[in-house]
């Protein structure tokens, strides 16, 4: 059996999905996988290519990859997963994020709003990805002949940079859409909103990327966010590195992977309305439609007659609340049968839904196909 090394940073968030990527296609391809953290590791890289003699590598590049001594490799073929651009100009094997496809996104939803001014928000230093994100997103507002605004400062005092971005804010024209560049950087932006006295979404709509459930849900206000496939990533970069195994003369690729989701929460959400048991019961429905929350529950959260519970919302969001329920239950069914393999049989529970026939006979309703049929026309079949 060979041994394929999975070199990272640290086990954390993104890395996560891409190993567990790796994993799927390795027990196709018959390799054992051993992940080396080189943030934590007791003995330096080279070492670990003595200790474990590898067949190939997959390099997560979430610092920076020119700074590895790659000298130990040999002849090791490595497949890199978000290197910089020089690892790219070099022709070396890479799998990166779909910067368009995740600006395109982004601007999607911003643009549903229409606001009077965007803005690119960077990371705090100028990361591959980041900066291909900005790029992409200039492209989209520029090409619609949108305003636009880029705030690049390199920073690392999370305080601090609220202060700067609340007075860069401050007299951009307003409604303003916020592409951050990922979700710690969009929690930066809403803390600065705050400061700059900006409601979100009225003044600011702000959304990230790679929904870091914990980020997003735990800020003020909740952030939207699209999730990139990552777990995708580590799929292309395993097979892609069985491709360089078995011909070892093949030409250099360069694969993308994109992004699997978009996560609407409150700072995109537009609710007509100041009433916040209105705008609690919205975000209640997002959270927990899925857990068999009924319309009965939110009507008595919000504390009113039905009758009148029911025109306040409706007024709010356009939809009923039963309605708004079913919207976020109908949403995660889309997503699973877009993203996982379970069977038919199991979603229906899994959204929220009282019955799978209940379930067949909505999703037929709304989009005119079974659920099977519409899962054999939005998903690719999985490689052997």
């Amino acid at each position: 059996m060979e041994t394929v090394l999975f070199i990272t940073d640290l086990h954390t968030g993104a890395h996560v999905l891409e190993l567990a990527g790796v994993f799927e296609r390795a027990a196709v391809h018959g390799w054992r996988v051993i992940e080396v953290e080189r943030d934590r590791a007791s003995q330096p890289l080279a070492e670990s290519f003595k200790t474990w003699n590898p067949a190939g590598c997959i390099m997560e590049c979430g610092k920076l990859t020119d700074a590895i001594d790659t000298s130990a490799f040999a002849n090791v073929p490595i497949v890199y997963i978000d290197p910089d651009r020089k690892t790219i100009a070099r022709g070396a094997n890479c799998v990166t994020n779909d910067a368009s496809a995740i600006a395109g996104r982004a601007a999607d939803e911003l643009m549903k709003l229409d606001n009077a001014s965007y803005a690119y928000v960077a990371w705090r230093a100028p990361t591959p990805w980041s900066v291909s994100r900005g790029e992409a997103f200039m492209r989209i507002m520029r090409a619609g002949n949108k305003r636009f605004h880029l705030y690049d400062k390199p920073w690392q005092d999370t305080c601090q940079i609220q202060k700067d971005l609340a007075r860069w804010l401050k007299p951009l024209p307003r409604p303003i859409g916020i592409f951050a560049a990922n979700d710690h950087v969009a929690e930066q932006v809403a803390g600065a909103c705050q400061l700059a006295g900006l409601e979100s979404p009225r003044d600011a709509a702000i959304i990230g990327v790679d929904n870091d459930e914990l980020a997003c849900e735990n800020c003020v206000p909740t952030l939207s966010s699209i999730e990139p496939d990552f777990k995708e990533a580590g799929r292309l970069a395993a097979d892609l590195l069985a491709e360089i195994l078995a011909n070892p003369a093949q030409k250099p690729k360069h694969l993308h992977f994109g992004p699997v989701a978009l996560h609407r929460r409150q700072s995109t959400r537009s609710v007509n309305t100041g009433d916040i048991r209105i705008i609690r019961a919205v975000e209640h429905i997002r959270r927990d439609a899925v857990n068999g929350l009924t319309a009965a529950q939110i009507i008595a959260e919000i504390g009113l007659s039905r009758r009148l519970a029911e025109k306040r919302f409706l007024a709010a969001t356009g939809r009923t609340i039963l309605g708004e329920i079913q919207e976020m239950r109908f949403a995660r069914v889309l997503r699973l049968l877009e993203t996982t393999d379970l069977p038919i049989g199991q979603i229906a529970g899994l959204c929220g839904w009282e019955s799978d026939s209940y379930l067949k006979r909505f999703f037929k309703a709304r989009t005119g196909m079974t659920l099977r049929e519409w899962r054999a026309k939005h998903t690719t079949p999985a490689k052997a």
